[in-house]
């Protein structure tokens, strides 16, 4: 009991010390270290909490400009899909506006194709087409672009689906004929999948760059005048008895997608 009055006695002359030091001014020094040491407390906090607050709306302005930026990737990424299927049915119009042409014009029948694959190796060169046997299709028959001008002849046959051995290939060989004042007649052979050219042209025919070549006929399932390719240049030597006309392609067999396979 004794030492909790004693604490007390203590404690009460403690306080009325602050009092006086603070009535006399004496203890003001002190005070204002204390209220300086508390308001940069206070500012730091204050500074803290404008930070966190600065930082938590940059946050939320970043959220929302990313949400906003992957939206318009969407919108853009649906855009350019529809874009492409617009350009798709116009190439596809284009191509059927060019075989409706070139059919009403020609007097022989036609089924249409579409190229699935390409081979192709160092020597030669061919395409799968999405009809076969059951469409009427049997081996030997030309096959022309949209427009009409040949590509190739049919290789191999099956159910649902033929193999078109193209003009370029090097076991490639038509019967053709040049429009020239002659009427020159040949052979048309491909060149290592890369060109082709025309054989077996006698030293006496004129034939010059820029002369046209067509189908000559002469192979049964073949129609006549089918347009092939266009004279580059002629070689050969005077002694000899043939000379050759190395061919440029009407079309590019590269950029082939739809064909037609001439029906006999």
């Amino acid at each position: 009991m004794g030492k909790i009055l004693k604490l007390a006695v203590i404690g009460f002359a403690a306080i009325i010390l602050i009092f006086l030091l603070h009535y006399f001014g004496w203890s003001r020094p002190a005070e204002n270290l204390v209220i300086k040491s508390l308001s940069s407390i206070q500012r730091a906090g204050q500074n803290l909490n404008h930070g966190v607050g600065d930082f938590y709306n940059s946050w939320i302005k970043k959220r929302d400009l990313l949400a906003e930026n992957n939206d318009l990737k969407n919108q853009l990424e649906k855009s350019l899909v529809g874009q492409s299927k617009i350009n798709a049915l116009d190439d596809e119009n284009v191509l059927l506006k060019k075989e409706l042409d070139f059919t009403k014009t020609s007097n022989v029948k036609f089924a249409a194709a579409q190229i699935i694959s390409g081979l192709s190796d160092n020597i030669s060169r061919s395409v799968m087409i999405n009809i076969g046997a059951k469409n009427g299709v049997v081996k030997g028959l030309a096959v022309v672009s949209d427009n009409g001008v040949m590509i190739g002849k049919i290789s191999e046959v099956y159910d649902d689906f033929s193999k078109v051995l193209l003009l370029t290939d090097n076991k490639s060989k038509v019967a053709a004929t040049i429009q020239n004042s002659d009427r020159t007649v040949g052979l048309i052979e491909g060149q290592f999948g890369l060109s082709f050219s025309m054989t077996n042209i006698p030293q006496d025919q004129d034939v010059k760059s820029g002369d046209l070549i067509v189908t000559s006929g002469l192979e049964g399932q073949i129609p006549k005048n089918l347009l092939i390719a266009q004279v580059e240049n002629v070689s050969g030597a005077q002694s000899e008895i043939f000379k050759t006309a190395t061919l440029k392609p009407i079309i590019s067999f590269d950029k082939l997608s739809d064909v037609l396979v001439i029906i006999p």
